[in-house]
């Protein structure tokens, strides 16, 4: 579990996604711009083309299938959106305790 959690655009992705509840549908596009926003320390609509292309392309890639995976989220390949499933909220709690490991250098 930690391996899964210890990647910090996946963690950043997992915090933002938990905002909204059971059900509600996030465009990947959107997703993207705001992570890489965090990430660079910019508002969203701010966010360079080159920055958000690697946001999007590591999201569609990488992050959203693993999500999927796990069962936190839907991940709609087609439609470029994700869904969020009722178990997200209590990876949350994971999510930031990995943060907390992988910034202070702490082990569990």
């Amino acid at each position: 579990m930690l391996n899964f959690l210890g990647n910090r655009r996946r963690l950043l992705t997992l915090r933002y996604l938990a905002l909204f509840e059971s059900g509600t549908s996030i465009e990947v596009r959107h997703l993207a711009r705001v992570i890489r926003g965090v990430e660079t320390g910019n508002p969203p609509r701010n966010v360079g083309t080159a920055d958000y292309e690697s946001a999007y392309n590591a999201l569609i890639q990488t992050h959203l299938p693993k999500i999927d995976q796990r069962g936190l989220i839907q991940y709609h390949e087609r439609r470029k959106t994700v869904t969020m499933e009722e178990s997200l909220e209590r990876h949350v709690v994971l999510s930031t305790i990995a943060q907390f490991v992988l910034s202070t250098g702490s082990s569990i």
